[in-house]
């Protein structure tokens, strides 16, 4: 017999993060304005999202796992490809010359929670059609990431992202989803969360978010509370005991 298989899909994209010197400053205003000229110690360029992130490290530690994401025929696109090819992970990626490839240019500022400048690109036209199902249903595990950035898996309140999982599910394959931060002022941020989730989670086996994630989606006025305590830290401070 042989051994278990995974397909990881959804989001993933190109990061781009440039190196601030190591000095932690005490708000993003202290090193973040404008006319001000930064001196910067390098860049980091790789592979992000839920499908590298994951996929590859499952490919690393010897898992027969597929990758399945989409990105666009462009620069970014190649790079993407010429990573996961490094680990024999390109077989099933998707290439689509009409869309972008995604791309995140991070802010990682020492002291201050790190802050995404996001692109989703190719991921807001993924769709269900665009996964290979029958190497799906032949999985034992199927892992879907990040829903809050592929805009066809938020929009109808979550009717797609139901229709993969549930489809999933009926094929006899565990699920696992996994989440992201969403951007309060943009379409992700105005989708009814608790609506999807009622939705998806009947088809989900493994779901383990992060406290900020699930608050934003179930708790807004906390979830606001929280961010305000914070006062641009980490959002986590911001629900730790004051005082």
């Amino acid at each position: 017999m042989g051994g278990k298989k995974a397909v990881v899909a959804g989001h993933i994209c190109i990061d781009i993060t440039p190196v601030f010197p190591d000095r932690p400053q005490p708000d993003v205003g202290s090193i973040l304005t404008p006319g001000k000229l930064i001196h910067m110690q390098g860049v980091n360029v790789h592979t992000g999202g839920a499908v590298a992130n994951t996929g590859l490290a499952m490919k690393k530690l010897g898992c027969d796992v597929s990758l399945m994401g989409k990105v666009g025929r462009d620069d970014f696109g190649a790079l993407v490809l010429q990573a996961l090819a490094q680990y024999g992970a390109d077989q099933d990626m998707i290439v689509d010359a009409r869309a972008s490839t995604s791309y995140s240019v991070v802010l990682a500022i020492p002291g201050i929670d790190r802050i995404f400048l996001h692109d989703s690109g190719a991921n807001d036209c993924f769709t269900c059609a665009n996964l290979d199902m029958e190497k799906v249903r032949r999985a034992d595990l199927f892992h879907f990431g990040y829903p809050p950035l592929m805009k066809q898996f938020y929009r109808n309140d979550g009717r797609e992202l139901e229709t993969l999982l549930r489809t999933v599910k009926e094929a006899g394959v565990a699920v696992s989803l996994d989440l992201a931060a969403v951007d309060a002022t943009s379409d992700a941020g105005q989708a009814n969360w608790q609506r999807i989730l009622e939705r998806a989670l009947p088809w989900v086996d493994f779901f383990v978010p992060s406290a900020e994630e699930l608050c934003f989606m179930l708790d807004p006025l906390r979830y606001e509370d929280w961010v305000r305590r914070a006062a641009g830290r980490d959002e986590a401070e911001g629900f730790l005991p004051q005082g």
